[in-house]
């Protein structure tokens, strides 16, 4: 960690000379490939580490910075240190504050204050006049673990979710070994990282009273979950995702929002304009173009897709099982019009159920999404396109399959997405044709594969701290099998 200018000018003079290096290794076509391959990635891991380090201190340096977290009472000297730094004060500023010399506090923080007594940590905090929350978890037995899990049951939140989404690694491992006995740290750091995404303090998951998951926030009042759905669970994975969505926002600081169109016309203009044709992959570029970012999640039930606003900012997060682009592509438009829709809302939640649901189906403006994610994607022609595909078939259910791929040959487009439009179109008559028009997908390229790279590649991670930076790559690790 940099604590003072000096180091930040070290620092920055190493990352300088590791980056000339590396520019240079790239340049070299002496270098065996591999060698020069590994220590390419030796001196960029090494480059990283450093840059990583000046834009802490930068951050910091910025004045933006109203909190510093801590995840123990052993991190309580660096977030000094960054208080510090975040206050604008030099070490010589504090140590005047203090009545000492400035080398007496350089001493302190290069140990981390670990000669410091209490008393002069106070004293410290005292100096900065900054605040410190604290929270006292008492001893708690080993069965307090399994009572924690009881307790997220009962509201959905599934102890392999937890696992698998929300625990790091090493505290995962901590509860999957039996051979393990979780200790007190273990319970109170799982206790915190659930709090972190759920929203309840600490003390709440320790204590007897029944929980109340806090959905508000994520909009599930106006989301309807069918019959034989278990709420909870829907309820705890939406709260999850939205929390999701806050922080891909969070770490895209400098991606503007830009006015959004909700014609057809103008949208796939827009598209074909810049990338010369309509596509999963290129609608999903437009869309990161216009400050609407996309998060795609991989896991099974809950809700089919969502779109939230939060300050004026959009965020579409897609949730499909299948592989098919055009179904992926459908998605993201139909979310991308509800995006545009009440533009002077700071706050807004749409949150999908599946295509055969009444409240869809009945739904204006889901009717009104899917026509225009079906003319974006099929040449503004989807209606007469489904015209001529019913032709075909003699108004018969049963030929419209062939039918449907008889109509895409002809007519150039993408029979997956004439598929989902004609499933819709049916929809509307009380007509369940998606099973068909799945079949009619065509094999390509894993749309969240796609989606996920193209969000790390668009993402600075370093906005967030390390808790949930760890939270949101496990949400976009591989699907859980």
């Amino acid at each position: 960690m940099i604590k003072n200018e000096r180091q930040y000018r070290i620092t920055n003079a190493q990352a300088e000379k590791f980056s000339e290096a590396l520019n240079s290794l790239r340049t070299d076509s002496s270098k065996d490939p591999m060698l020069a391959e590994l220590e390419g990635n030796a001196l960029a891991s090494e480059l990283e580490i450093l840059r990583g380090q000046l834009h802490e201190y930068d951050s910091l340096r910025s004045g933006k910075h109203s909190v510093i977290e801590v995840g123990s009472f052993d991190e309580l000297p660096k977030a000094l240190v960054k208080s510090r730094i975040a206050l604008g004060l030099s070490q010589k500023d504090l140590a005047e504050r203090l009545g000492m010399k400035e080398q007496q506090l350089q001493r302190y923080e290069s140990t981390d204050y670990r000669t410091a007594s209490m008393a002069r940590l106070r004293e410290v905090v005292e100096a900065l006049g900054i605040t410190v929350r604290e929270e006292v978890f008492l001893p708690t037995q080993a069965e307090s673990v399994p009572a924690l899990f009881d307790r997220l049951e009962s509201v959905g939140i599934e102890r392999a979710f937890l696992m698998n989404r929300v625990f790091p690694p090493a505290i995962a491992a901590r509860f999957t070994t039996s051979a393990t006995v979780p200790t007190h740290e273990d319970y109170w750091l799982a206790a915190s990282t659930v709090s972190r995404v759920f929203g309840w303090q600490t003390d709440e998951l320790a204590s007897s009273s029944p929980l109340r998951l806090r959905s508000e926030a994520a909009g599930i009042a106006r989301f309807k979950v069918p019959g034989g759905i278990n709420q909870k669970k829907v309820s705890a994975y939406t709260v999850y995702a939205h929390y999701l969505a806050l922080l891909v926002l969070q770490a895209t600081p400098r991606l503007e929002p830009t006015p959004i169109p909700v014609d057809a016309d103008d949208c796939r203009d827009q598209i074909l304009s810049k990338y010369g044709e309509v596509c999963f992959e290129s609608a999903l570029s437009y869309l990161w173009d216009l400050g609407v970012p996309v998060l795609p999640l991989c896991d099974s039930g809950a809700f089919h897709g969502a779109f939230w606003r939060a300050d004026g900012r959009n965020i579409v997060v897609l949730k499909q099982k299948t592989k098919s682009l055009a179904r992926w592509l459908n998605d993201m438009l139909h979310e991308f019009y509800h995006a545009g829709q009440e533009p002077e809302q700071s706050q807004r939640t749409v949150i999908e159920e599946s295509e055969t649901s009444v409240e869809r189906r009945n739904s204006d403006e889901e009717q009104e999404a899917t026509a225009f994610a079906g003319e974006v994607s099929l040449d503004c022609r989807a209606e007469d396109l489904a015209a001529m595909c019913v032709d075909l078939a003699g108004g018969r259910v049963e030929r419209l399959k062939a039918s449907v791929a008889s109509v895409a040959e002809m007519e150039g487009v993408d029979v997956g997405s004439l598929a989902n439009y004609m499933a819709f179109r049916l929809s509307l008559s009380d007509v369940n044709w998606w099973g068909a028009a799945t079949n009619l997908q065509p094999p390509g390229k894993d749309p969240w594969e796609l989606a996920r790279n193209v969000l790390l590649s668009r993402i600075d991670l370093q906005q967030l701290n390390q808790n949930d930076r760890e939270i949101l790559l496990l949400a976009l690790s591989n699907p859980v099998t």
